[in-house]
């Protein structure tokens, strides 16, 4: 049986055995897929492809492997359907058989037949907008099916691309969503029907797979970007807002200084990512209502300057998988990295790093690092965590103008950070110890319950009421 199949992309290899279990060897007279050479399956017998075979020998006591895969064709079909065929053996004239299920999804896609040069040895493959002007227009993704994504999808200078509630957005791998400069990004998901991104690999093992995919990549100068209830999984890393290009080495600045790089996330879960959860390049970042969790070196890594403010996000690093060959459990970075120069250590201003009733926890015993110049951003207050549940062997000083009214290393007791699953439990630290004033207007948390309850005089802190 084979998991929900894309139409037009193959699905992955499913291996069985068939056994001699006699005192001598056995000839079987035919191997052959029951639709012939129509059948969408395919076939390796004992090594050799193909859809039907004669005259295989299988040795007393001994056993061969039989390879099978789906490509489903493409039909107008917009809802799941199955696909059925049988393997048939003839052996002595007696007949057996072994059947194939496939489920098949139609879907739109976006293949990755065009390509933008980066370098002599390397290119980048994308895809257009359908339908859609080079430079200038938007594009509505359709909510009827799938949206399959192979390389990137490219959301080109000027062009709009607007996802909405319900949309489900599978990306190959190695594959993301590059908005480059001067275009933008519109994620307006529901809290009924969140937009969802994941890898194109639907079977069961590849549910909690890290890497399977690349990136939403979103450069500046468009008009503010959102992402608003959605869910982002399994990436390599989940949203990346950076510069385009960098001309450090000639002015000693980042090209477009002055251009508009704005982004708002708000109600979204990013979780499993094996690089880092945001990442943030000389960009402007706020949002509210976050679940960013469990992702193999860092929960936010901000570097090169910029903004960025939170409020009422869980930030928690319950890392268990293996990543780039280590071994579990082997995350050895910090959660949060916090940098304001560039890697010929030229300065750009870091304007403001604030996060208000905000749970930054993980299993290191240091969870913050800072590389900044002088510690410039700390000796101008740029830095502020106010009301936040924070874990620092040192990096943080509890009685520093930065750290107000925070917990430090206090157990947050989530109900079962392995599963993804940071509610609060009864006992945990969190509740009741936030402020009115750090919850920049978000008085409901990611699934709508109101922080403050009729009776409490502080919200719980994090993306979750108790």
């Amino acid at each position: 049986m084979f998991d929900t199949v894309f139409t037009k992309i193959g699905s992955t290899t499913q291996i069985f055995r068939v056994h001699n279990r006699n005192n001598g060897k056995v000839n079987i007279s035919s191997i052959r897929l029951a639709r012939g050479d129509a059948s969408f399956y395919r076939l390796n017998v004992d090594g050799l492809p193909g859809k039907s075979f004669s005259n295989i020998e299988i040795a007393a006591g001994d056993s061969m492997y039989i390879f099978v895969e789906v490509t489903i064709d493409p039909t107008n079909q917009t809802n799941p359907f199955i696909y059925r065929d049988s393997i048939l053996f003839e052996l002595n004239g007696n007949q057996q058989y072994f059947d194939l299920i496939a489920f098949g999804q139609n879907a739109y896609y976006y293949m990755n037949e065009k390509s933008l040069i980066e370098s002599n040895t390397q290119a980048l493959y994308y895809d257009t907008l359908p339908g859609v002007p080079d430079h200038g227009g938007t594009y509505t993704m359709p909510t009827d099916k799938p949206h399959v994504i192979y390389g990137y999808l490219l959301v080109d200078s000027t062009q709009t691309l607007i996802i909405p509630a319900g949309a489900q957005i599978y990306v190959h791998n190695s594959g993301g969503i590059w908005v480059s400069r001067y275009g933008n990004i519109q994620i307006n998901g529901t809290q009924s029907n969140p937009v969802t991104f994941q890898g194109d690999r639907l079977e069961d093992e590849y549910k909690d797979v890290p890497g399977q995919w690349d990136r939403i990549w979103i450069n500046e100068g468009g008009a503010p970007s959102k992402i608003s209830y959605a869910v982002i999984k399994n990436a390599f890393v989940g949203v990346h807002a950076g510069f385009s290009v960098f001309d450090g080495l000639a002015t000693g600045n980042y090209a477009y200084t002055g251009e508009s790089r704005r982004l708002a996330i708000d109600h979204t879960i990013i979780q499993n990512c094996s690089y880092a959860g945001i990442l943030g390049h000389f960009f402007n970042i706020t949002g509210g209502d976050n679940i960013v969790v469990n992702c193999g070196q860092h929960l936010c890594r901000f570097e090169y300057g910029g903004s960025y403010r939170f409020f009422q996000c869980t930030f928690a690093n319950y890392w268990n998988q293996s990543n780039n060959s280590q071994a579990s459990n082997a995350r050895t970075t910090p959660s949060f990295y916090f940098g304001d120069y560039s890697a010929n250590e030229l300065s750009v201003a870091t304007d403001s790093l604030y996060f208000g009733n905000c749970i930054m926890d993980g299993t290191l015993a240091e969870e913050f690092q800072f590389d900044t110049i002088a510690g410039s951003v700390n000796a101008f207050g740029l830095i502020k965590f106010d009301h936040c549940a924070l874990k620092t062997a040192g990096s943080l000083n509890q009685n520093a103008p930065s750290v107000y009214s925070c917990l430090i290393n206090q157990n947050m007791s989530f109900a079962s950070p392995s599963a993804y699953d940071f509610k609060l439990n009864s006992n945990s630290a969190a509740i009741n110890d936030g402020s009115s004033s750090a919850n920049g207007n978000y008085i409901t948390d990611i699934i709508n319950n109101p922080f403050i309850g009729p009776s409490n005089s502080y919200p719980d802190i994090g993306a979750y009421a108790h």
